[in-house]
């Protein structure tokens, strides 16, 4: 919900670098069985993810590096894309994960 706390919080730039990026760590981790850092895990992410994702990955790793120019006008479209990111990569880790590390 948007006016809860964490609905309020995931507007914030340091929620979305610390979401799409962590849960993108979590992917890596399963995906090649080593740590990355939340830099490479994007990396990572851009490279094997859906391209319907790429826009908020490269805006996570925009907030991380402190670099570059915003993705997003809208702080609600961009927090609407972080959890569609997050919810599809639970998904992915789930799938892989029962697959059998």
């Amino acid at each position: 919900m948007l006016f809860s706390l964490n609905g309020l919080s995931a507007l914030f730039s340091e929620s979305i670098e610390w979401g799409v990026l962590g849960i993108s760590r979590l992917y890596y981790t399963f995906m090649e069985n080593d740590i990355a850092s939340k830099d490479k895990a994007g990396e990572y992410a851009l490279s094997c993810t859906l391209p319907m994702y790429t826009r908020i990955i490269k805006e996570a790793l925009r907030v991380r590096r402190g670099t570059g120019h915003r993705n997003y006008l809208s702080v609600l479209k961009r927090r609407r894309d972080a959890i569609r990111y997050i919810d599809y990569m639970i998904q992915e880790c789930n799938r892989v994960f029962k697959g059998g590390l």
